[in-house]
């Protein structure tokens, strides 16, 4: 693969409408597009919705328009008293989120027509895989629940009025969702009928229930797989559960050669640490780009994944990059500023393979949720845990195929770095990354009210492992200014203690 391939000019793409014919596959960058594209499919559905979400709140709103918001719930009813739509909601149930009974009574009070709502309880075990299925030929995996707080558009503001505080401190969020038609569609129908039957609290166990749907789309995409995880014990056909995405992840990074890029929640299980660290020992050409957050939702994710990266001697590795996500936006004198909160889960080796979905680089989301954990108590007792995730693994076996992880890639890198990358002194890909993320240090020291520094709207950061953003950006050699106004500034208790998911629990 040639360097010019890897890293071409970047430069600021118009962003269309969701609206207009579907390809076979369709990224969704951030929850603006995938929102949208979700309310357009259930409005045109003609037979069918079934949804797979780890929450699903009656008052999630998304915004097509600068201040014209769209109630998601209120979308899915019209279509429904419409047309009379197979309305299907599998919701985790268990104490760490459960919408269940909230989104039942949001129904009822709005007179909605039929749909049947089921829960899955298998604490500590989540439903974290998010799905939405039209007709049985229209699919997406999403990167995010519907619930107020994950909505966003590219600009990534460091203030939003549209974006409540709630749910990440009101910082910006960066996700991903795909679209997909053809056969992929089929598994993806098979593993909701699956956990529908056989996984929900509610489910008949005799396999009685009809499950009926449209024909699959002609149309397919060659190259497209589903894996997924699933706990063991749970699914009768199944009693082992799965474990295909980390077997998918562990197979595409053991296939990296020249560049590897990394842009995920989290960074903490143990086994992909290790396929990366021994990827760069294998191939002396590999580069690695992480993008990964500094302040996770929660907050035991910050010190471990720190400490897989100290252990694996990571960190400090040449041909290693750590990047986080930032954000500005001028007001008067002050520059406002902000952690961009990274919630896409993507992979991609050498422009020849990708996995995007649901699953996060976690030992729940893959394996074991107890090999994250550092003491032999935690390990014990959470040994074999894992949840419910579903992604999508594409291999460039065409030229349509490597085109979709192509322009996956540099979709990704418009909306971060977003100026040419080329004609710089950089010779890498891990170069051009490293030269924007000093060159924004630069521009944000130098910057003053009347004479704006050349800075985007996003800005590519080194990682810092310190704890507080206020710290993260002084530990970066950025001068602490009245001027630069940090809109996220959490507390000790919000660092160390995940409150919003404690608070989750009773909600």
């Amino acid at each position: 693969m040639s360097l010019d391939a890897l890293a071409p000019e970047l430069v600021e793409a118009p962003r269309g409408e969701v609206d207009g014919p579907l390809r076979a596959i369709e990224w969704l960058i951030d929850n603006k597009a995938a929102y949208n594209a979700v309310m357009l499919a259930v409005q045109r559905a003609r037979t069918s919705v079934w949804i797979s979400q780890l929450a699903f709140d009656a008052d999630c709103e998304a915004y097509s328009a600068e201040s014209t918001p769209a109630n998601l719930l209120d979308v899915l009813i019209d279509a429904t008293r419409a047309r009379g739509l197979d309305v299907r909601v599998l919701l985790n149930a268990s104490i760490l989120v459960n919408t269940v009974k909230p989104l039942r009574a949001a129904l009822e009070r709005r007179g909605a027509p039929p749909m049947v709502v089921r829960g899955i309880s298998r604490f500590p075990q989540l439903l974290h895989a998010k799905m939405l299925i039209v007709d049985g030929r229209d699919a997406f995996i999403m990167g995010s629940p519907f619930v107020n707080g994950y909505w966003d558009d590219h600009l990534h503001r460091p203030v939003d009025e549209r974006r409540p505080v709630r749910e990440l401190g009101g910082r910006p969020l960066h996700d991903l969702s795909v679209r997909v038609q053809g056969t992929a569609v089929d598994t993806l129908v098979g593993i909701f009928a699956e956990w529908w039957t056989d996984a929900a609290d509610e489910a008949p166990r005799d396999g009685t229930e009809k499950m009926a749907c449209c024909a699959p789309s002609e149309v397919d995409y060659v190259g497209a797989t589903v894996t997924r995880t699933s706990p063991a014990n749970v699914l009768s056909q199944h009693a082992s559960g799965h474990v295909e995405i980390l077997d998918s992840m562990l197979e595409g990074i053991g296939g990296a050669r020249e560049l590897l890029y990394v842009e995920h929640q989290y960074l903490s299980c143990r086994p992909v640490i290790r396929a990366i660290r021994d990827a760069l020992d294998r191939e002396p050409a590999l580069e690695v780009i992480a993008l990964v957050n500094q302040n996770p939702d929660i907050t035991a994710y910050r010190g471990w994944q720190n400490a897989r990266l100290e252990e694996s001697g990571l960190r400090d590795h040449p041909r290693f990059g750590l990047f986080a996500l930032w954000c500005q936006e001028q007001r008067g004198r002050r520059l406002l500023l902000n952690q961009v909160f990274v919630h896409s889960k993507v992979l991609i080796a050498d422009d020849a393979w990708a996995t995007v979905g649901s699953a996060n680089i976690d030992g729940v989301s893959l394996h074991s949720y107890g090999d994250d954990f550092e003491s032999r108590l935690g390990q014990a007792v959470f040994g074999g845990v894992r949840n419910f995730d579903v992604n999508l693994e594409l291999r460039a076996v065409d030229d349509v195929a490597r085109e979709a992880i192509v322009n996956l890639r540099l979709d990704l890198w418009r909306e971060h770095l977003g100026v040419a990358a080329t004609g710089r002194s950089a010779s890498t890909p891990l170069d051009t990354w490293r030269d924007h993320a000093a060159a924004n240090i630069t521009a944000l020291n130098a910057w003053t009210p009347r004479h704006a520094a050349s800075l985007q709207r996003t800005l590519v950061l080194p990682y810092s492992r310190s704890p507080e953003p206020a710290m993260q950006l002084t530990s970066l050699g950025v001068r602490a200014r009245s001027a630069l106004d940090l809109q996220f500034r959490p507390g000790w208790l919000e660092v160390h203690c995940s409150p919003n998911w404690i608070r989750n629990m009773f909600a």
